[in-house]
């Protein structure tokens, strides 16, 4: 109660000096303050977009999201979820990271565990140190070239192809690299209900240089595997240009030209 008297007691003085013969000073402006917007080309910015990305794309909620790390990261334009991993002789391009992140949707611990149709999507993201490093990387990673040929499946009961073509996510110049089964074994056809569509999109945005590659794992049964890779590619295509939508449209830096 004392608090409340001592309140009171200041209020009613300060009115009664309100009304006297001398007039009261008016308050100072307050000061401006100037929202500082965070650049999304810093780790947290550019996960939250990729996170919104997803969401937007509908692939799920299972995400996780990888720690922030730096140095040397390596791509590999070549390498799909349905591939071996570090092939000897598969292009890859090198670059000094000043931080690297990923973030990863559906992740399943085995393709042959997959009772319903699913995307797994990983987006992967090196921040360089300016936009001319991004884009000359970039450059590297469309000019690349894979095997020809059909290659055993990462799970082996089937083979597949690959193939690279030169796209665009908006005004951004791309890379995709498909994969897409060619032949399931004989012995595996009874047992193999789900086939694997991988497609993995390539490009560089201001000083970034991102990596989303999506794997449809789909019903056999009414859609081909050529229509299967077609989805990866959309849900991959989808996602990017979700991200790219998110980044400031002057940072375009890579304006290749595509086959879309």
């Amino acid at each position: 109660m004392r608090g409340r008297r001592f309140v009171a007691g200041t209020l009613v003085t300060a009115g009664l000096a309100g009304c006297g013969g001398h007039p009261v000073p008016p308050a100072p402006p307050p000061p401006t303050v100037t929202a500082s917007t965070a650049s999304p080309y810093e780790p947290e910015a550019f996960l939250a977009i990729v996170r919104a990305a997803v969401d937007e794309a509908g692939v799920g909620d299972d995400v996780a999201q990888s720690d922030v790390e730096s140095g040397e990261v390596s791509f590999r334009p070549c390498e799909l979820f349905v591939t071996e991993p570090g092939r000897s002789g598969d292009p890859e391009v090198s670059v000094d990271a000043v931080w690297a992140g990923q973030v990863e949707v559906n992740a399943v611990p085995s393709f042959q565990a997959v009772a319903r149709p699913t995307t797994v999507l990983t987006v992967e993201v090196a921040g360089l140190a300016d936009a001319a490093t991004a884009g000359a990387a970039a450059g590297r990673l469309r000019a690349a070239t894979c095997p020809g040929g059909d290659f055993r499946l990462r799970m082996g009961l089937a083979t597949a192809r690959r193939a690279a073509a030169t796209v665009t996510v908006g005004a951004t110049g791309a890379r995709v690299t498909t994969a897409t089964v060619r032949r399931v074994d004989p012995e595996s056809e009874a047992g193999m209900t789900y086939l694997p569509g991988d497609a993995r999109l390539f490009f560089a945005y201001g000083p970034l240089l991102v990596s989303v590659e999506a794997l449809t794992l789909w019903p056999r049964h009414g859609n081909s595997a050529a229509e299967i890779t077609a989805m990866a590619r959309e849900k991959a295509t989808e996602v990017a240009a979700a991200i790219v939508t998110r980044l400031p449209p002057e940072d375009a830096t890579d304006r290749g030209t595509g086959d879309d």
